[in-house]
């Protein structure tokens, strides 16, 4: 398999600039960690690198432990998808653009319905069914890596004693990294 790609000049330095297009169709930001490695001992391989991805038996079971809890769906996100949750339909999916902002800025969102929040749609096409939308960053060394995300669709809302329990376990995922 010959690939035909764009051809960069190495500075001296190093560094070569990843073309626009490129950092477009695969989502790569300024900040975006990218893992190296050399394959077949001649070509590098160049990956989007999640710290989460390494927690996932962690951050299952800090999935379930929360959603017993507290009784509402729960998911673990790294930057861009959900890579843990209390129900498997939501594994895998990718958050959207607007989501994956918030969790950027590294603040704690909660949007009620009932107070007259306007409730964040969390997946791309799909309509929003939840009264409740919880977002606690989990971050490192001052990076946003992750999230954990609480949702409820019946009137029954989360209150601070979730929020907290939320930034209790997004510490403990933190504190898992090495």
């Amino acid at each position: 398999m010959e690939c035909k790609g764009i051809v960069r000049r190495v500075d001296e330095l190093g560094r070569i600039v990843l073309p626009r297009e490129m950092r477009k169709s695969l989502n790569i930001k300024e900040g975006s960690k990218l893992e190296i490695g050399i394959v077949d001992g001649n070509k590098f391989l160049l990956s989007k690198y999640s710290d989460m991805v390494s927690l996932k038996e962690y951050s299952d079971a800090v999935a379930s432990a929360i959603s017993v809890s507290i009784e509402h769906d729960v998911l673990i996100s790294d930057m861009e998808n959900i890579l843990s949750s209390s129900k498997k339909k939501y594994i895998g999916k990718t958050l959207s653009d607007t989501v994956q902002e918030l969790i950027y800025k590294k603040e704690i969102v909660i949007k009620k319905q009932d107070n007259g929040s306007e409730m964040l749609e969390f997946f791309e096409n799909t309509p929003n069914e939840f009264s409740c939308q919880l977002i606690v960053p989990i971050s490192k060394d001052g990076d946003a890596i992750g999230s954990i995300i609480i949702l409820a669709t019946e009137n029954k809302c989360f209150d601070d004693g979730n929020v907290k329990l939320c930034k209790a376990f997004a510490k403990y995922l933190s504190d898992q990294i090495s």
